[in-house]
């Protein structure tokens, strides 16, 4: 690793790696090595750094038959978890519970959002989100879509509903402790048009191969769960689990998760 230039970001902002048939590859022992620290990014991402989240998803899709300028993409990664080794989740939940009080309930919120067909060759969306105990990230998450979605509509819709099913595994757990939880749930997502569809009963020839999904969610609302509420895309910390962004809109999500620490106010 070259440590002499300093990553204000773990990727290239607006980059997206894409799979080649032609052009030079990496050897066996180049490959091994590959998948050795794509391994260690995973291992990293997972437990405390979310802000990587998105550039190792990408250098993950590579296991075989990698090219140079994804092991080029792998090292500045990389290099910037060397340059931020301080950096790490902050876990201040904004509530307190003494352990003795039966009628305290705990807060789960949710954040969502997508990149619509971001991969050239499946045309899939990225989806990235959120779950919030008492204002605490205990789930982050980015991933590429299992379907390809037919509109930025219904890739949210898509990423909105994994969301919502991850809250209601925090909130199966929580109850099978015999905790409480404040009903309903709140989701925050940054689409409009996905909103309205949750919210609307009508069902038209435009939406009815997301029909599932649709009552799905309109069903938890129904149920007083979740509401589904929108909110700004400068509001939403997701955005980062679904692309490479320039400095100060990643340092602008990141305060979400990490606070203002040392690397907050780094320069580009």
């Amino acid at each position: 690793m070259d440590l002499t230039k300093k990553h204000r970001t773990p990727a290239v902002p607006n980059l997206t790696l894409q799979k080649t048939e032609d052009g030079p590859k990496l050897s066996e022992a180049e490959q091994s090595v590959y998948r050795s620290g794509v391994g260690k990014l995973l291992h990293i991402m997972r437990w405390s750094r979310p802000d990587i989240l998105n550039a190792t998803r990408e250098v993950s899709r590579f296991g075989q038959g990698a090219n140079p300028a994804q092991e080029k993409a792998l090292t500045r990664t990389m290099e910037y978890c060397v340059q931020t080794s301080r950096r790490g989740l902050l876990l201040k939940p904004n509530g307190r519970w003494d352990g003795k009080d039966k009628s305290y309930k705990f807060i789960i919120k949710g954040i969502s959002d997508s990149e619509y067909a971001k991969d050239v060759a499946t045309r899939r969306s990225v989806g990235g989100h959120t779950v919030y105990l008492c204002g605490a990230p205990v789930l982050v998450t980015s991933k590429m879509q299992r379907i390809v979605a037919m509109s930025v509509t219904e890739a949210e819709l898509i990423e909105g509903c994994d969301c919502a099913q991850d809250m209601l595994f925090v909130l199966r757990l929580l109850t099978y402790m015999k905790l409480q939880v404040q009903l309903p749930m709140i989701l925050w997502m940054d689409n409009q048009g996905a909103i309205d569809i949750i919210n609307n009963w009508s069902s038209t020839g435009r939406t009815r191969h997301v029909d599932t999904k649709i009552k799905f969610a309109r069903e938890l609302k129904e149920a007083n769960q979740i509401q589904f509420k929108w909110v700004p895309t400068k509001d939403n910390e997701s955005d980062t689990q679904t692309k490479n962004l320039h400095g100060p809109d990643f340092e602008r999500c990141n305060a979400k998760y990490f606070g203002q620490d040392e690397y907050s106010s780094a320069s580009p």
